[in-house]
This record gives C-alpha cells, sequence and structure tokens, in this order.
C-alpha cells in the first residue's frame, strides 16, 4: 500500500536538496513516519526471517548438543558446516536487497512516487547479483586499506619503542634485567600511544565507511556497475563526508545507549561463571525463554537502525548530487505566449538628404 508524497514547501525550490544534518535527520523521520507503513513492511520481512535464520541456527545447535550429551563433536560440526555456510552466504544476500529496498522505497517516497513493500523489493532483488559484488568489492577494498593501517601502525610502534629503547638505554639501564624494568613514565607513554591508536583507528573506520557508504544508492539510481558504482561513491563523498560522519555517529551513539541497559540482562542470561556452560543447555526454561526475547530485541533494534541508514543514506546521496551536480534544479520554462522581438532604431543617415538651411 503506498502513502502520500511528502509535498516541498513552498520555500524548498528543490526536494532533494541542500539539506544540512540536522534537516537530514529531520527528514528522515519525516518519511519514515508518513510512510511507516511501507517501510514497516520491509521491517518485517527482515524480523520475520532473521528469526527464522536464528531458530535454524540456534536449533542445529541445540540439536547437535542434545545428541552428543555437551560439546558437538567433530563429526555433527563438519556435517552442520555446509548448511551454516549456505545459509551465512543466502543471508548476507538477502540483507544485501534489503538495504536496497529501503533505498527504492527512499527514493520513490522523496520524489512522490508510489510504492509497495513488495515492488520494492522486487527492484532491489533483480540486482541482487550487482549489489553482492560490490559488497565483495568493498570487504577487498577495505581489507587492503584495514592492512595498510596495521602496516603503517605497526612501523610506528616500532619506531617509538626503539626510540624510547635507545633513551632508556643511554641512562644506563639494562632491558630485560632485574631491576631495569619499564618505568612508569614509559608505561605511561604506551598507554596514551595505545588509545591515540585506538582513537585513529575508529577514525579511521568512519572515513573507510563513509567513502563506500553511496556505492548501493548509485548502482540503483544511476544503473552502474560493480566498479563504478564504488568509484561513484568515492567520487561523490570526497571532501563531503560530514552528514555520513553525523549518522553514523549518532547510530553509535543509540548502540551505546542500549547495550548498557539489555548488559545486566544478557550478563543474568548468559552467566560466564555457570560451573557447565555448555549453551543454552545448561539454561533453565526461564532463561531459555530470556535469552529468545533478548535475541528477538537485538533483531528488532537492529532492523531499526538498518531503516534509518537507508532513508538517510538516500538523503546523503541526493543532497551530494544536488551540491555537486545541480540535480533536481528546475530551470523556468519559458513563457506560453512568444514575446515578440521590438523593432530596430533606424540607423542615422550616412549623407546629407538635402541642401541644409542657410542662416
Amino acid at each position: 500500500m503506498s502513502e502520500p508524497a511528502i509535498v516541498p514547501s513552498p520555500s524548498q525550490s528543490n526536494i532533494y536538496g541542500p539539506i544540512t544534518a540536522g534537516q537530514m535527520f529531520e527528514r528522515t523521520f519525516t518519511l519514515l513516519r508518513e510512510n511507516f507503513k511501507l517501510f514497516f513492511g520491509i521491517v518485517v520481512i527482515l524480523i520475520g526471517v532473521h528469526i527464522v535464520a536464528m531458530g535454524v541456527f540456534g536449533g542445529s545447535e541445540f540439536w547437535m548438543i542434545r545428541s552428543n550429551g555437551g560439546l558437538p563433536s567433530a563429526a555433527g560440526v563438519l556435517l552442520m558446516l555446509p548448511i551454516f555456510v549456505i545459509g551465512g552466504v543466502l543471508f548476507f544476500i538477502f540483507i544485501l536487497i534489503i538495504q536496497g529496498a529501503f533505498f527504492v522505497a527512499a527514493r520513490a517516497r522523496l520524489s512522490g512516487t508510489a510504492m509497495t513493500v513488495g515492488y520494492a523489493c522486487k527492484l532491489a532483488a533483480d540486482k541482487a547479483g550487482k549489489l553482492t559484488g560490490i559488497a565483495l568489492l568493498i570487504i577487498v577494498r577495505s581489507i587492503g586499506y584495514v592492512l595498510l593501517f596495521y602496516i603503517a601502525s605497526l612501523i610506528v610502534f616500532v619506531a617509538i619503542a626503539l626510540m624510547f629503547g635507545i633513551l632508556h638505554h643511554a641512562g644506563g639501564a639494562v632491558p630485560f634485567t632485574v631491576g631495569h624494568g619499564a618505568s612508569f613514565e614509559f608505561i605511561a607513554m604506551a598507554l596514551i600511544f595505545g588509545l591515540l591508536w585506538l582513537v585513529l583507528y575508529a577514525l579511521f573506520l568512519l572515513w573507510l565507511y563513509a567513502r563506500y557508504a553511496l556505492s548501493v544508492p548509485a548502482a540503483l539510481a544511476e544503473n552502474s556497475s560493480i566498479t563504478g558504482s564504488v568509484r561513484r561513491s568515492v567520487e561523490l563523498t570526497r571532501g563531503s563526508k560530514g552528514r555520513l560522519y553525523a549518522m553514523l555517529l549518532s547510530i553509535v551513539g543509540a548502540y551505546i545507549v542500549v547495550d548498557a541497559v539489555l548488559l545486566p540482562v544478557e550478563l543474568m542470561a548468559f552467566n560466564p561463571f555457570h560451573p557447565h556452560p555448555v549453551g543454552i543447555v545448561a539454561m533453565g526454561p526461564g532463561m531459555v525463554v530470556l535469552s529468545s526475547i533478548l535475541g528477538i530485541v537485538s533483531i528488532v533494534i537492529s532492523a531499526l537502525v538498518m531503516v534509518f541508514i537507508g532513508i538517510a543514506t538516500a538523503l546523503c546521496y541526493y543532497d551530494l548530487r544536488v551540491r555537486k551536480e545541480g540535480f533536481g534544479v528546475v530551470t523556468p520554462p519559458p513563457p506560453a505566449v512568444p514575446i515578440a522581438p521590438a523593432e530596430p532604431w533606424a540607423l542615422p543617415p550616412t549623407e546629407p538628404t538635402g541642401d541644409l538651411p542657410i542662416s
């Protein structure tokens, strides 16, 4: 069932942007609220498939544990491994289709086009191969960037360690001997550099996410190829990642709040100090129900985060296209009645036409 389109205000000449970070959040919640049935329908599909997958995988683990009376045997693991691998791959592709469906739905409702849950999923499913290729290419590139970051970090750490070791040795200390352990200053500096590395690593991951965040929108909106979609995302986000940073930081903050609330309950359900921790077999019926509820709550939160990311990413994508390419800018139409050109002024004569009067 389609919802009424969001009509832009008279002062908004272009419904696609440009918008600020605050307007991005406002429009995201507006689209979600005014098209609740559309987005909620996609969320229900996501939650349903996720619960079924969790039940299948969890039931398989439970069956292996009950069959062996403890931890699963090597034969049981090898028997279930193909099911887990195939199921994981299919679920990975399904998540990509759902992400594409959120973008298709957001794009349609932003432009006022009618859209249904089934048609949004169909349009995204038709591009499942391309979306999977984009995801794999991003994973490979991300692994390469992460390895380069680790290598650079290792070089810096070795250089710093050598510098402090040389200074420590110059002061008369003999490394690895009694009474010549690491000093308090050295430990403090190591902790400071470690925390600084964690901050830089978090910023690096944030940059990496923003760099490729618009690959799926480029593939679906512009029908770009796999490599073309990734290049398009890099091109659009170059020097303009602020809104994507704000979106991701808000999601991380929401997850921190939710985890702070659910962590005590999770520790109650999964007691690491249980004398025989063999999975859900060691838990009573009450704990099994509690763990199931926690799993469903986690799935629902993840689905809501995904729909928020899908809508906000669509808004960021079109906002950057407006800013960099003038997308959606409408030039005023020509007048309905053509205006006749003005008659040219008569030129002055080049030669006298008669005798001038004599005064």
